[in-house]
């Protein structure tokens, strides 16, 4: 058993003329909770949805648990618990009702777990889906991804759009499944914010490929604000206030008039760099 529960080597997508995917290498370790982070477009949830079978890659391979494959299968995706950015739902159904037909498809559904989620969130079980809110149907899909006991969970943007509250909820709910339960998460994010709040690792996706990826402490120790960019470093972005720079953490500690910097400018500096990695 490796100690990574996703990985991606040589991964490549390109829809038509347009590569989207050039070589990604991504490497979620086991118990973590990863943000992944890139801009509109950057092949965040191409990357998701390969890995969940849903596209298949041009090239490259991925691990999910012990098992490399050009496609995942449907058994692979057994221990997997996804959640996508838009909630496809039988609005006729009921909450409960929904959880049985959605179960059918696990066989280690559990219901009583599943309830339990439902409580948990402030989900009423005998309600009509297509009555809930948006942030309620989000809520509801991580309730029916987590009910079969994944070991991993694959989340496109949880958060968008639901209001602060709910956006609370679900955070805290990933981060609790981790704590107590061991369970893996890795989801693509727009809100920084989120993955210095319960974020382990992090990952940053630039042109189709990985910039940079690891715990997320270490992020801050590779960028630094500067007035003007020496030798031994790679300037990022620069506008008014100075120059952000990239480079190993010994060597961006001892730069002269350097400042530390936030991981939303370390991500804002890294996205729009005009550079390819």
């Amino acid at each position: 058993m490796t100690d990574l529960a996703v990985r991606t080597e040589g991964l490549q997508r390109a829809f038509g003329r347009h590569q989207v995917i050039r070589g990604l290498d991504l490497a979620v370790p086991r118990g973590s909770v990863y943000g992944f982070l890139g801009r509109n477009g950057a092949g965040k949830t191409t990357t998701l949805r390969m890995l969940m079978g849903i596209l298949n890659p041009d090239a490259g391979t991925m691990t999910l648990g012990d098992r490399t494959v050009r496609r995942t299968t449907p058994k692979m995706r057994e221990d997997v618990g996804y959640v996508s950015q838009q909630q496809h739902f039988y609005p006729w159904m009921k909450v409960k009702r929904l959880g049985s037909f959605v179960g059918a498809f696990y066989k280690r559904w559990d219901k009583a777990r599943f309830l339990e989620l439902c409580g948990r969130l402030a989900i009423d079980p005998a309600q009509r889906v297509g009555e809930l809110s948006g942030g309620t149907r989000m809520k509801l899909a991580m309730a029916l991804a987590l009910a079969h006991r994944p070991p991993l969970m694959v989340l496109d943007e949880p958060t968008a759009g639901v209001d602060p509250v709910t956006r609370r909820e679900i955070l805290d709910l990933l981060r609790a499944m981790v704590d107590d339960e061991g369970v893996t998460v890795l989801f693509s994010t727009h809100q920084i914010g989120e993955v210095e709040a319960i974020g382990t690792h992090v990952g940053v996706l630039h042109d189709g490929r990985m910039f940079w990826q690891g715990p997320v402490g270490e992020l801050g120790d590779r960028v630094r604000r500067v007035s003007q960019a020496p030798e031994g470093v790679t300037a990022l972005h620069t506008d008014e206030q100075g120059t952000v720079v990239w480079g190993e953490p010994e060597v961006v500690a001892t730069l002269p008039d350097a400042a530390p910097i936030s991981l939303e400018e370390a991500f804002v500096a890294i996205a729009r760099q005009d550079r390819r990695p």
